[in-house]
């Protein structure tokens, strides 16, 4: 008997182990850091025009993913208080990011390698969408090759250039939550659905920004 409570707390020792590892790799599963990278060359010049000095990285477990905002969110209507969402026209471009391998969108589409333009667009309220995401806040992503114009361009025109990047009846989205947030530039944020996002604050045309959680690991299906 006592060679074997030896063994017994040898193996709840490893079983502590191998939980926290895994506890600890959960809470990592996103890495940000704030980078001094150029636009990509793929973007049209025009769009790296408009676009801020700097990146920023997200590591996704093997995935990296370079994000570049603009300078400025450009407003479709003047903010009565504090910029929102809905003052930022459908259609109108937020930044552009650089996918390293193959990776999920938020509705576990699939995205190859290669860099996307990242428009916002608000969802319909409509029963087609039900269930995909808790708000309808999302930025869209469009291949670098098919969106040559930093003015905006609609909802239908963010929904047919982002149809492109996985060639299916619904564009690539990603989600805005929360669409404000609270905590500090840079902070993680997990919703009450599992999904894992990284909080943004960019310009607005108005000068205060918009902050804001967008989701980068996690999948919602209707």
């Amino acid at each position: 008997m006592t060679s074997v409570r030896p063994a017994l707390l040898a193996l709840a020792v490893v079983v502590y182990a191998l939980a926290l590892a895994v506890s600890t790799a959960d809470a990592q599963s996103l890495v940000v850091a704030k980078g001094s990278d150029a636009p990509p060359p793929e973007l049209n010049a025009a769009i790296s025009a408009v676009l801020a000095a700097g990146s920023f990285t997200v590591k996704s477990g093997d995935v990296r993913l370079d994000l570049w905002w603009v300078k400025a969110i450009a407003l479709a209507k003047a903010a009565e208080a504090a910029p929102a969402w809905g003052d930022v026209g459908d259609g109108t471009l937020v930044g552009a990011i650089r996918v390293s391998a193959p990776w999920s969108d938020i509705r576990g589409y699939v995205v190859r390698p290669g860099v996307y333009t990242l428009r916002y667009a608000r969802q319909p309220a409509n029963g087609d969408h039900l269930g995909v995401s808790p708000n309808r806040e999302f930025l869209l992503m469009s291949p670098a090759a098919v969106d040559v114009t930093p003015d905006a361009v609609g909802y239908k025109g963010a929904v047919d250039l982002s149809k492109q990047t996985v060639r299916r009846a619904h564009p690539s989205a990603l989600s805005l939550d929360p669409p404000v947030a609270s905590e500090a530039p840079l902070s993680p944020v997990k919703t009450d659905l599992d999904l894992e996002g990284i909080v943004f604050s960019v310009p607005t045309s108005a000068g205060p920004p918009l902050t804001f959680g967008l989701i980068l690991r996690g999948v919602i299906q209707n």
